[in-house]
């Protein structure tokens, strides 16, 4: 399973007025300085680096998915939200840790700053909550799927964005009661990038309670 995200955040920082050159507690706004849009750029190509690198990687094998213990993957992860001429792109972290005994799953992602379709950029307050969850689908012991939901400020807008994600499982270590080495997930609206790809719609968005277009997606090694 490769999954082709990161050029839906980096696409939309140009868009959003980027020059295109390099420059478990609830999340509290943040203080620290608005980032440029060099910035969000450089954190956007390091997530899409990690996604390529993970898409790289051999698919876990039914023998390497474990099926006791816990483990967390943690990395990047990207969200993208437009609705009408409003558009809203932001980069964040991610923490996904996968109960392999019952295949539930907890973790976040927050961290997030971006910009938007006014020229803005911003820290956005808030964080997504991953829950519930089942690893291995059908024939396909290495894709889980995962919940995900919650709210973000974006300057002076609030995204709103709940769904179930599918993802996969990749790499095989020789040693270890953990062999799988990473995941990557996405999900996307009616009318996404991520549905074009594809995908099944499987989370819904909106901008200040009104229906949005959006992707969401993450990446994690452990």
């Amino acid at each position: 399973m490769k999954i082709v995200m990161s050029a839906v955040a980096l696409a939309g920082l140009v868009a959003c007025g980027g020059s295109g050159s390099t420059d478990m507690t609830p999340t509290k706004p943040s203080t620290v300085s608005t980032p440029t849009f060099g910035q969000l750029e450089t954190s956007v190509r390091g997530v899409e680096a990690d996604q390529l690198r993970i898409a790289n990687l051999t698919p876990t094998t039914t023998r390497n998915i474990p099926t006791s213990g816990t483990s967390t993957f943690t990395g990047g992860a990207l969200l993208a939200v437009r609705r009408g001429q409003a558009e809203y792109n932001l980069v964040g972290d991610s923490a996904l840790s996968v109960n392999f005994a019952n295949g539930r799953m907890i973790g976040r992602a927050n961290n997030f700053k971006g910009a938007n379709s006014r020229g803005e950029t911003f820290n956005a307050a808030g964080q997504l909550n991953y829950s519930g969850g089942q690893v291995g689908l059908g024939a396909s012991p290495n894709v889980f799927v995962v919940n995900f939901d919650g709210n973000l400020a974006a300057g002076a807008d609030t995204i709103g964005v709940n769904g179930v994600a599918l993802g996969a499982f990749s790499g095989n270590r020789v040693n270890g009661s953990i062999r799988t080495k990473a995941v990557q997930g996405i999900a996307g609206t009616p009318g996404s990038l991520t549905v074009g790809q594809g995908i099944p719609p499987g989370m819904t968005a909106t901008v200040n309670g009104q229906t949005a277009i959006g992707d969401f997606g993450f990446v994690g090694e452990n």
